[in-house]
């Protein structure tokens, strides 16, 4: 099964977003995000999140920057999730380049499986995984 989660890390701008428009009482309405998108912009410390096409369709907006919740997790916390689940993590959808960067901190390490290394990659390179998490897990055998 393929598994898409979002990262902590990953989403951090997007959780700061979300705060910035909680403390001034922006409205999920197209007048209110028009205008929270106005002044995330003007912020400087959040216009990051104008790279994401999300951010320019009002629905896209909506959904992205005023979801009424949204779970972010940790390399630890999805290894921990598979374990209780009794499934075999068999490894993560990520990008060449990323893979590419992941093979020249961690020589040796097997870059589909091991998440303990993926998770100090990410700790190193926190926008690794800015989209999500994407893996494949299965059933384990004998269950």
């Amino acid at each position: 099964m393929q598994v898409g989660l979002y990262s902590e890390a990953g989403r951090r701008d997007l959780a700061a977003a979300r705060a910035f428009i909680a403390a001034r009482g922006y409205e999920p309405t197209p007048a209110g995000i028009r205008r929270c998108r106005q002044e995330l912009l003007a912020s400087g410390e959040l216009a990051r999140i104008a790279g994401l096409r999300d951010f320019y369709g009002m629905n896209e907006c909506r959904d992205l920057l005023f979801h009424v919740q949204e779970h972010r997790f940790t390399l630890p916390r999805v290894k921990e999730m598979v374990a209780e689940l009794g499934l075999d993590f068999v490894g993560l959808v990520v990008e060449p380049a990323t893979v590419a960067r992941y093979r020249e901190r961690f020589a040796g390490a097997d870059p589909a499986a091991d998440l303990d290394a993926w998770h100090a990659f990410e700790a190193e390179f926190p926008d690794a995984f800015a989209g999500m998490y994407l893996f494949w897990v299965r059933k384990r055998e004998g269950s």
